[in-house]
């Protein structure tokens, strides 16, 4: 039993239980499975075994999920903490948005709750770094996820998901739709006709980059007005697209599947997250670490980043969206992207590369030091004929002006130098 990932399940309803118990059937090989009624006696079994995992209800008598899953968070810091809740109202969530590493919404099917605990496996060790959570818990608020991003997840969990209705809840915010219509008609897509409505917006970019638009567009504009002077929220902003671009291209490049595709480009659109939510909460040691990536004796923001906070923005990131409930292999892109190894999944590779690709083509900011490729893929994964015909792929399939119009070779070979 041992070598079993062990995971506890919280509910204070018999019938909740037994239903998990028939969902989870199929892993019993694979996971040891403990099944409990309350708080009290979820925390007497974890002090007799080490669990991996939690999953608990929210809305419990007694002990509530919120206060459960905060002694768990105080005592045993690497479980991941995740929330298995039907409707909750704001004052709850607020109460256990620190506690929680991800929510799920019930009901659910077995094949989801089971993809997202796998994905919580495969992202233990960026959802619970230490130095990550020690920051947290500093912050003073994050920022909660929007609504109209919750009705639409409710809506593509259907078997049959309506565009229709989806467009109608994007709609009810007009602002949040005046900025996806102009960003869909932006150059990044090259969408062969001029887009003026939700509904087809969603038809020809498919609902799961919208879902992206949506998250990346919220938190954009939640920080927009608390920009610190050296931090350009306007150029982390077109850097993000750039990103989320060139890793769908590369995706495209390697006829990788439309799920790797479309997660490439999510996974760009929301790679950077992690710096608001640090620089906002943290404006004066963010301006620290900003100096020390300028040049010309900087060093690149990732590892200015962890001399400063002790995590970076790659973590952060990753919490967050796993928090929101992003799929795991974007969440698992995101927190990975600037410490690869040979185990990472290929949406993190691609990530990777185009934000490298990008930050050495375009000056996000010309007093800052760019990155270079992770050293431990460049034997395995990364050549220079291999980035060579990355860069023809993405000049040649960029809509409009591409932004490696300019490729000198000595910029390729300094890249994998």
């Amino acid at each position: 039993m041992d070598n079993l990932v062990r995971i506890i399940f919280v509910d204070d309803e018999p019938n909740v239980l037994a239903g998990l118990k028939r969902m989870l059937r199929k892993k019993h090989k694979e996971w040891d499975m403990h099944f409990v009624e309350s708080g009290s006696g979820a925390l007497a079994l974890m002090e007799q075994y080490t669990f991996d995992i939690i999953v608990s209800d929210i809305r419990m008598p007694g002990m509530d999920g919120a206060e459960l899953l905060s002694r768990v968070r105080n005592f045993s810091p690497k479980t991941i903490r995740i929330a298995l809740s039907g409707q909750v109202d704001m004052t709850e969530v607020l109460r256990s948005i620190k506690a929680v590493h991800q929510y799920i919404s019930k009901p659910c099917e077995a094949d989801y709750l089971i993809e997202r605990l796998e994905g919580a496996i495969r992202s233990q060790a960026i959802l619970t770094d230490q130095n990550m959570l020690e920051l947290i818990t500093k912050v003073e608020s994050l920022p909660i996820i929007p609504d109209v991003y919750k009705k639409t997840e409710l809506e593509l969990r259907k078997k049959e998901p309506s565009i229709k209705v989806i467009a109608d809840y994007i709609t009810q915010d007009v602002g949040l739709v005046t900025k996806i219509i102009k960003l869909i008609n932006s150059p990044y897509f090259g969408l062969p006709a001029q887009v003026d409505s939700i509904e087809k917006a969603i038809t020809m970019l498919g609902l799961d980059t919208i879902r992206a638009f949506v998250l990346s567009t919220h938190l954009f504009t939640l920080y927009e007005e608390k920009i610190l002077p050296l931090f350009s929220l306007s150029l982390l902003w077109k850097h993000s697209f750039r990103v989320s671009n060139i890793a769908h291209l590369i995706a495209k490049c390697e006829n990788a599947s439309q799920a790797v595709t479309t997660q490439c480009r999510m996974a760009g659109l929301l790679h950077d997250v992690g710096k608001l939510v640090m620089a906002n909460s943290f404006p004066e040691k963010y301006t620290t670490v900003l100096k020390l990536v300028s040049l010309p004796e900087g060093i690149p923001v990732h590892k200015a980043e962890k001399s400063v906070f002790g995590t970076t923005h790659a973590e952060v990131g990753a919490y967050l969206m796993g928090l929101w409930g992003m799929s795991n292999e974007v969440v698992h892109a995101i927190g990975r992207h600037h410490s690869l190894n040979d185990t990472d999944n290929i949406v993190a590779l691609y990530l990777s590369a185009a934000d490298t690709i990008d930050q050495n083509f375009v000056l996000l900011n010309d007093r800052h030091t760019p990155i270079q490729f992770e050293t431990s893929l460049k034997p395995m994964l990364l050549n220079e004929d291999k980035l060579s015909l990355w860069l023809a792929y993405i000049k040649a399939n960029w809509p409009g002006d591409s932004p490696l119009a300019q490729m000198p070779p000595e910029t390729i070979i300094k890249m994998i130098a």
